[in-house]
C-alpha cells in the first residue's frame, strides 16, 4: 500500500498495475496516516471500462481505468470536506490560480499553452485536465492532481483562485462578466455530479460561494496572444 497526498488529504491506495503507480508518483508522500483508503475493484473497473464505451465507443485499458476508478472515488469523499472536482486548464500566474474551462476540444489547454509562452517563466501550471479545489479559510484553492490530461501538464502545487474564464471560440477577442445563474451551470457542466441529494446541496453550496468570491469571465477568444493580453487585462482591472 503506498500513500499519495493530494489536495491537503493522505490517500492509501494499493495499485493493481505497474501503469497506476507510475501515474501516481509525483504525489507519494513518505507520511504512515491516511483518511481515505481506495481498494479499486474488478467491478469499479468494468464500469469504467463500460462508460467509456456508451460515451467515447472505447472500453480503455483496464489499467487506466483503475487510475480513473481512483478519481471517481476521490470525487465522492472529497464533496464533504469542502471541495470538488473542476473539468480545467489552470495556471499559477503572480501566486494566484487562473481557469480555463469549457467543454473539450474547445481549447482550454491551447490558451494555457499562450500564456506560458507569453508570460514565461512567470506562469507554472497547476493541472491541464483535472484539478480539485477546496474551500478553505474563506479561500478557494485549486491543487494539481496526478490527472492532468493526456499530455500530462501539470505539477504538485497549489494556488488560490484568482479568475474563471468560460472559454468560447470567436475570431475576436473580448471578455464580458458572467451573472450568477450562467456561472453555475457552465461549472456544472464541467464537474462531477453528485447521486445523493446531501452531496448535490454541499456542491451547489459550493459553487455558489465561489461565484462570490471569485471574478467569473466569458472569454470570447482565438488563438493569439491578442486573446492572452485580453483575458490579463480582465484579470488586472478586477
Amino acid at each position: 500500500m503506498n500513500i499519495y497526498r493530494i489536495a491537503e488529504m493522505n490517500i492509501a491506495v494499493s495499485p493493481r498495475y505497474t501503469y497506476t503507480k507510475e501515474y501516481l508518483k509525483d504525489y507519494e508522500t513518505d507520511e504512515t496516516e491516511y483518511e481515505l483508503e481506495v481498494r479499486v475493484t474488478d467491478e469499479m473497473i468494468a464500469y469504467e471500462q463500460q462508460l467509456n464505451q456508451e460515451i467515447h465507443g472505447d472500453p480503455l485499458d483496464a489499467a487506466l481505468c483503475e487510475a480513473v476508478a481512483i478519481l471517481r472515488v476521490i470525487c465522492d469523499y472529497i464533496i464533504d470536506r469542502q471541495g470538488f472536482f473542476l473539468h480545467c486548464s489552470c495556471l499559477r500566474f503572480e501566486d494566484k490560480a487562473i481557469i480555463f474551462t469549457a467543454p473539450s476540444g474547445t481549447g482550454k489547454s491551447t490558451h494555457a499553452r499562450l500564456w506560458r509562452e507569453y508570460f514565461g517563466e512567470k506562469v507554472e501550471m497547476i493541472n491541464d485536465d483535472k484539478p480539485l479545489v477546496r474551500e478553505k479559510d474563506g479561500q478557494f484553492i485549486i491543487y494539481g492532481t496526478p490527472w492532468d490530461g493526456k499530455h500530462h501538464i501539470g505539477n504538485n502545487i497549489s494556488a488560490p483562485i484568482g479568475a474563471v474564464f468560460f472559454l468560447k471560440q470567436s475570431k475576436e477577442n473580448r471578455v464580458e462578466k458572467v451573472d450568477t445563474v450562467t456561472a453555475l451551470t457552465l461549472l456544472l457542466q464541467q464537474t462531477v455530479i453528485p447521486q445523493t441529494k446531501g452531496a448535490l446541496q454541499t456542491l451547489l453550496d459550493m459553487l455558489s460561494r465561489l461565484i462570490e468570491n471569485v471574478p467569473m469571465y466569458q472569454l470570447y477568444c482565438n488563438i493569439s496572444y491578442e486573446a492572452v493580453n485580453v483575458a490579463f487585462q480582465a484579470t488586472t482591472k478586477n
